[in-house]
């Protein structure tokens, strides 16, 4: 009985209570910065507008509490009274939603998995309180079968590197009230996934398909780089560097043929010293010594001095067999750079 009398008066005089007058608006910072610590996908897009509202709606009742007790007695007070006690509410709704965001991400459900979004829109939050604060929303969609958009909420640190368009990679926890939630430091745009992506959705943009036969040769595709470097090289056919970087990577993986076949396009229509160098040492490899001794001339002409073609040329005459030959580069190869005398003693 003792009990229920303590509830019955406890009720009546639940918002006048000190705690919740003076520490309402701190509760309700608290709630929000539950969002950055466990940042929920949320299929509804107005948690920004909600946090300004809230902490609008508890700053006006600070402030009328505030006059009403400096100016006891006003009628005024007597009307609004209903009005604050509707906005307690509110605040109080809303610190419960904030202690299910916590309890959501401090009793993990299940383990996290990696999973990849494509980041459809990033809009920034007008009022910003501190760190705590969020400093905006990302409209994100993942790759897999559920394709509806989720909002995640962020902080600056995230929204500085959030683009339109990109692909992030993040960890997605299961929660342990089934809300799936995200790890803020796992948020990362993938820059493998959004050049596929954008590929993917039809985007011709030479730069994009370079990009991802790097990646491809990075990862040691090199069967699909070369498909890709055909378009690549129908749209951009002057780029004899990144011809090169192909040629490179084909003739480190084995393939020196394949080497030769990427650069041959590209001597023939440019006249370069250090090209037909590259090119000459690949026809080399594949044993075709007489035309690698033809581009090497053919780079001597271009510059008499310099050091490279002429011993490159020595030890193709030398591979031939063709001594006399093969002395007159090295020769001339001493000449330019003593330091190379140990070749004349080889031979």
């Amino acid at each position: 009985m003792k009990l229920f009398g303590v509830l019955r008066n406890l009720i009546p005089n639940l918002f006048r209570w000190g705690l919740i007058s003076r520490w309402l608006i701190a509760l309700c910072l608290w709630a929000i910065s539950m969002q950055l610590f466990y940042p929920v996908l949320s299929p509804w897009p107005i948690v920004g507008i909600t946090n300004t509202i809230v902490m609008s709606l508890c700053f006006i009742v600070l402030l009328v509490r505030l006059a009403a007790r400096f100016s006891p007695g006003k009628p005024i007070w007597i009307i609004a009274k209903p009005f604050l006690h509707l906005a307690d509410a509110i605040a109080l709704t809303y610190i419960v939603c904030g202690v299910g965001v916590y309890l959501n991400g401090a009793l993990e459900g299940a383990s996290a998995q990696t999973q990849y979004a494509e980041v459809l829109e990033v809009t920034e939050e007008p009022l910003r309180v501190g760190r705590w604060w969020p400093a905006g929303r990302v409209k994100l969609r993942f790759q897999d079968a559920d394709s509806s958009p989720r909002y995640l909420v962020v902080n600056a640190t995230v929204l500085e590197r959030v683009l339109p368009g990109a692909v992030m990679r993040m960890w997605v926890y299961g929660g342990g009230l089934g809300l799936p939630w995200v790890e803020s430091r796992s948020l990362a745009s993938d820059s493998t996934a959004t050049i596929a992506h954008l590929l993917s959705k039809g985007v011709d943009d030479s730069l994009l398909k370079k990009l991802n036969i790097r990646n491809d040769l990075r990862e040691n595709h090199l069967k699909h780089a070369m498909e890709q470097s055909r378009q690549y090289f129908t749209q951009e056919p002057t780029d004899f560097y990144f011809a090169g970087e192909m040629a490179l990577s084909a003739f480190r993986a084995g393939y020196p043929v394949q080497a030769v076949h990427i650069m041959e396009p590209f001597v023939e229509k440019y006249r370069s010293y250090k090209l037909y160098c590259l090119f000459a040492s690949y026809l080399g490899k594949n044993g075709d010594t007489l035309k690698s001794i033809e581009y090497l001339k053919a780079a001597v002409g271009i510059d008499p001095d310099a050091t490279e073609a002429y011993e490159m040329l020595g030890y193709a005459y030398k591979n031939q067999g063709d001594k006399e030959e093969s002395k007159r580069a090295f020769t001339k190869l001493v000449q330019l750079e003593p330091g190379y005398a140990y070749v004349l003693k080889g031979l």
